[in-house]
């Protein structure tokens, strides 16, 4: 599988070569005072002062054990700040995790505790070898995708975060229809005991007018009256009916 962070991350290449003598002799001081400054960086974070930083030229090698992604990811980011590094090498090993399963219920438990998670919103992913993908459609109104990166790599054991969701863009017409629907479905007794639940099993994503309905409803009953509540409101031109039911 494909990593988002992989051994080595660049943010451009270098083409010009040196081959003054000058420069040859200059060049242990100035690696070491650009070890100093991704020293400093990684000061920041008091986790991370753990970590040995040699350099060679403009690449960097971080080397030593940390808890988390979250961590290892941020030594990465920091590092690649410093002004005269332009590639980082990663010998940073994490704790693996007890299982694919057992990290997999971690990531879905905190996924569904994340405050900012709404009916309007849609996130799922999946674990393999150690590894997230997160995928789904969150609401512009804040970095809903940035946020839940942050939670899931934070969990020991795992190994790298493949971050594929999506942030919708923003749009006053989709909010006042996103509304909308909140009050009708809301409204029914079908789903009144989910209007003040922070994660309801149904999720109702809303893009240029078009609504996509996701997730669970307990019945044919439930699923046919989701679908009949958003298809005949004002302002949505197509429904695509995804839901499932569990009896």
């Amino acid at each position: 599988m494909r990593h988002s962070l992989s051994v080595f991350y660049t943010l451009f290449t270098v083409s010009t070569v040196i081959t003054s003598s000058l420069h040859a002799t200059a060049q242990p001081s100035t690696s070491l005072a650009v070890e100093a400054s991704v020293r400093d960086a990684l000061n920041g974070e008091r986790a991370l002062r753990r970590l040995s930083v040699s350099v060679d030229g403009r690449e960097a090698t971080l080397t030593g054990d940390l808890d988390t992604f979250w961590l290892k990811s941020e030594a990465i980011r920091r590092t690649l700040e410093v002004e005269e590094i332009n590639l980082v090498v990663s010998e940073i090993t994490l704790p693996p995790p007890e299982s694919d399963q057992a990290l997999a219920e971690e990531v879905a438990k905190v996924v569904q505790r994340y405050p900012n998670y709404t009916v309007f919103d849609y996130l799922d992913g999946r674990v393999e070898n150690g590894t997230v993908t997160l995928w789904g459609k969150v609401t512009p109104t804040r970095n809903k995708a940035g946020e839940v990166f942050e939670r899931v790599a934070k969990i020991r054991g795992v190994q790298d975060v493949q971050n594929n969701i999506d942030t919708l863009a923003p749009s006053s017409g989709n909010e006042n229809l996103r509304r909308l629907l909140a009050r009708l479905v809301f409204r029914s007794t079908h789903f009144q005991r989910f209007a003040t639940a922070p994660n309801p099993p149904f999720h109702i994503i809303v893009d240029n007018r078009v609504v996509t309905l996701v997730g669970y409803v307990q019945s044919d009953i439930e699923y046919r009256e989701l679908e009949r509540i958003v298809t005949q409101t004002q302002g949505v031109i197509r429904v695509e009916n995804q839901l499932q039911r569990l009896r």
